[in-house]
């Protein structure tokens, strides 16, 4: 019994399909029921986001009786959970209905269909309005504002060098400083040359390793590293000028850093619609649905 029951619908110059569900459904609980399958490409544009993307889409709706509306908002079937087959499946009959579709109304159909479109489907991305970043379709957030963050951390690069070489300079001044009141010291040895020399070693090591976070992990930690060394009490005065040009450059890249990282964090979601001239239907058919019979 091929279930092609003489009296179903047959609409000229529309070609007819039959879905299968992945789900296997017994032809006595079910009959067949007519609905609308358009298959197109849209084609999502914008200029300011510099897109310019094409998806492939089929719609379903039930065919609607007499002088009805059809209904686009509620699919007949979704093609992702069966497949569509040229003939009937074995046993199943027709469901009885006052169809009376015609080409014509398949034309309607369609133009109806792209009204919709126009109205309510939308491309969504993500947009980041500080560095004018807009993602790829289907892009995670997370990839997104990895993107944002080494836009950042390009931004803030020159903010840190500039702090870098503040307080490399201030750093230098230590030193000299150091070295004068040395020069100037009685009791100078060897030791203590050399003790200095390590101190100010260790000093340029922190503040480097400090100015290297950022760039080494976009946004990473910014804490000033904890010293190792031991001072002596007769270098306290040294000791407490490292600390403070340590901690001071430790606080100064924190606030660089939240500032740009509150920048690398915003983003908006950006809509972009459609025209009826991105819409280019390739194929409208006939489409029986296999339903719960009602009887």
């Amino acid at each position: 019994m091929s279930g092609l029951a003489p009296n179903r619908l047959r609409v000229e110059g529309v070609e007819e399909f039959w879905f299968r569900p992945d789900e296997a459904r017994e032809p006595e609980q079910f009959v067949y029921r007519p609905a609308a399958l358009i298959e197109c490409k849209i084609n999502f544009r914008s200029l300011r986001a510099g897109l310019n993307h094409s998806e492939e889409h089929n719609y379903t709706a039930w065919l609607p009786e007499s002088d009805l509306a059809i209904n686009w908002d509620s699919p007949a079937a979704y093609l992702d959970e069966g497949s569509l087959a040229p003939e009937a499946g074995s046993g199943f009959s027709y469901e009885a209905g006052n169809y009376s579709t015609t080409n014509a109304d398949f034309d309607l159909y369609v133009s109806e269909l792209i009204d919709k479109l126009v109205r309510t489907e939308r491309l969504r991305i993500f947009f980041n309005p500080v560095f004018g970043l807009f993602s790829a379709p289907g892009d995670d957030l997370d990839d997104f504002l990895a993107r944002v963050a080494e836009a950042a951390l390009g931004r803030a690069e020159p903010e840190m060098k500039q702090l870098r070489n503040r307080f490399e300079l201030q750093l230098e001044q230590v030193r000299e400083a150091q070295s004068a009141k040395g020069f100037r010291a009685e009791n100078l040895n060897l030791d203590s040359f050399i003790s200095h020399k390590l101190h100010f070693f260790e000093s340029e090591n922190r503040l480097a390793d400090m100015f290297s976070t950022l760039a080494g992990a976009v946004f990473g930690t910014t804490g000033a590293r904890a010293h190792t060394e031991d001072f002596p009490v007769d270098e306290a005065e040294l000791h407490e000028d490292l600390s403070r040009i340590e901690q001071e450059a430790s606080r100064a890249l924190k606030a660089l850093y939240s500032e740009y990282l509150t920048l690398a964090n915003e983003y908006d979601i950006f809509e972009i619609g459609l025209q009826p001239d991105n819409i280019q239907v390739s194929r409208r058919m006939l489409l029986w649905v296999p339903t719960i019979s009602c009887e």
